[in-house]
């Protein structure tokens, strides 16, 4: 019986053994530098490289190669499981190392959660196009160049987004009486200024910063700061997320140490708005908004309803208003509204032709 339990012992050693090797993928490279670190560095940053580079036509991950070596080749070593030095030479003033380097590739592994987290981005937000603008008070003055906007900006860039529109394209209408009405959640105003800007999604709210006082008469002084925001999809206004947070920050001047606590919060607000972001995209299902043109009577509505319900991936249909012969209908989708735009052009008992597709809403017409 003991020797019984000691095989299933080592067998299930064995196993686990065999499975944290498969779950890591080896390669051989050359690392070069002017030091020993520096061509060490540059061994783990290729041996990633050609780890990703085997995932993604492997197992189609991510698409935009040139995300990945931004945000994941720069953080190299953190997704480096271990690793041998093989040869070193120094050469013409360099050091060359050839370095067997084996990197995590386990489901759990950062590195992962990394290229599933720029999947989502590609494919469950479509690569979205996002207008942050938070318009800043410091010390009872508007600020030009908002610190707590910016963070969030960064927070956004540093998880994968690579389309944010420039800080520098929303100045003359940061403190405008259109953004304070975004802010305060006006849908209408929302969906007009993403058209203006041409975004797919906006993070519009307010953020703050009070003096609090000399901490203890030290000479280092003490601020506090919230940034409120909400994030709008811009096709239709809806309202995904909104919250606040709090933050405060330290320095010797009561300026910077109201700009450290805005630029605190700005994080915390960056970094909620990654996760809401990522959990939306983890949602199969997507609302696709259809509106029709040449609705000559509602009995076509109800024909197209009743089209739209036979599509492969239509999970719901909505049917939200009909008005001046324009009929609107959400459509819950699993699917890309290109793919949903193909399908409807094929109806049988309603002749459509699609004029215009955007990241989530169709827009076509009664031929």
């Amino acid at each position: 019986m003991k020797k019984i339990g000691f095989c299933c012992l080592l067998v299930c050693m064995m196993l686990g053994l065999f499975t944290a090797v498969g779950l890591a993928k080896e390669v051989t490279v050359t690392g070069y530098g002017t030091s020993r670190d520096e061509a060490l560095n540059d061994a783990w940053r290729q041996g990633v490289e050609q780890a990703v580079g085997m995932l993604v036509e492997s197992e189609t991950l991510v698409r935009n190669l040139a995300v990945v070596k931004d945000e994941i080749y720069a953080k190299s070593r953190g997704f480096v499981q271990d690793y041998d030095i093989v040869n070193e030479e120094h050469r013409d003033g360099q050091v060359i190392l050839t370095v067997r380097v084996r990197v995590d590739t386990a489901p759990s592994s950062a590195l992962m959660s990394q290229l599933q987290q720029l999947k989502m981005i590609a494919v469950g937000l479509r690569d979205p196009r996002i207008a942050v603008i938070i318009p800043e008070y410091q010390i009872s003055a508007q600020i030009s160049e908002p610190v707590g906007e910016t963070a969030v900006i960064r927070k956004l860039l540093e998880a994968g987004f690579t389309h944010i529109v420039d800080a520098r394209q929303v100045q003359g209408i940061r403190y405008s009486n259109t953004i304070k009405a975004i802010a305060q959640g006006n849908q209408q105003e929302a969906l007009a200024m993403a058209t203006t800007l041409g975004v797919d999604y906006l993070v519009v709210g307010e953020a703050f910063s009070q003096y609090v006082g000399n901490i203890q008469g030290s000479g280092v002084l003490s601020s506090q700061a919230r940034v409120e925001a909400r994030l709008f999809k811009a096709d239709n206004g809806e309202i995904i997320a909104a919250n606040g947070f709090r933050a405060a920050g330290v320095d010797i001047t009561e300026l910077s140490s109201g700009q450290k606590a805005l630029n605190n919060a700005g994080e915390l607000m960056g970094n909620y708005m990654v996760q809401q972001f990522m959990n939306f995209a983890s949602n199969p299902e997507k609302s696709v908004q259809l509106v029709v043109k040449g609705v000559t009577s509602f009995a076509k509505m109800n024909t197209l309803e009743r089209e739209l319900r036979q599509v492969t991936g239509v999970k719901n249909v909505f049917v939200r208003s009909y008005n001046g012969g324009i009929g609107t209908i959400d459509v819950s989708y699993t699917g890309a509204p290109k793919t949903l735009a193909t399908a409807i052009e094929t109806f049988s008992d309603i002749n459509l032709s699609v004029t215009e597709i955007s990241n989530s809403a169709v827009l076509a017409i009664i031929k």
